[in-house]
């Protein structure tokens, strides 16, 4: 019998690795740099860009609720390859990044 891995959005283990992502990102852009941060975001974009194309099934609905639905397939893995370019995008360029989102403090 194969064991069944719970989906990401409700095993405790990624829920944890989710807020140390994303309390290492505040750190980092409050006492390192921006563009510090700003590579960091883009580690974590592409790896979830890598989870979403090989699970093929991204959750939507209301936080704290069941998934209303999934998207799955095609679509999935064309909007994980979108997150997988900007996250790339994060790491080559933080800095235009940064003023593409408006984070470079001018």
């Amino acid at each position: 019998m194969a064991m069944q891995i719970p989906p990401p959005e409700s095993s405790s283990v990624w829920r944890i690795a989710g807020w140390v992502s994303f309390a290492l990102t505040v750190a980092l852009f409050m006492f390192v740099s921006s563009r510090a941060g700003m590579r960091w975001l883009g580690v974590v974009m592409l790896v979830g860009a890598a989870v979403q194309i090989i699970q093929r099934r991204i959750a939507y609905g209301w936080e704290g609720r069941a998934p209303s639905g999934y998207i799955t397939g095609i679509p999935a893995v064309l909007l994980g390859l979108l997150l997988g370019a900007l996250g790339l995008a994060m790491l080559a360029k933080p800095d235009f990044m940064l003023v593409l989102f408006g984070w470079d403090g001018q």
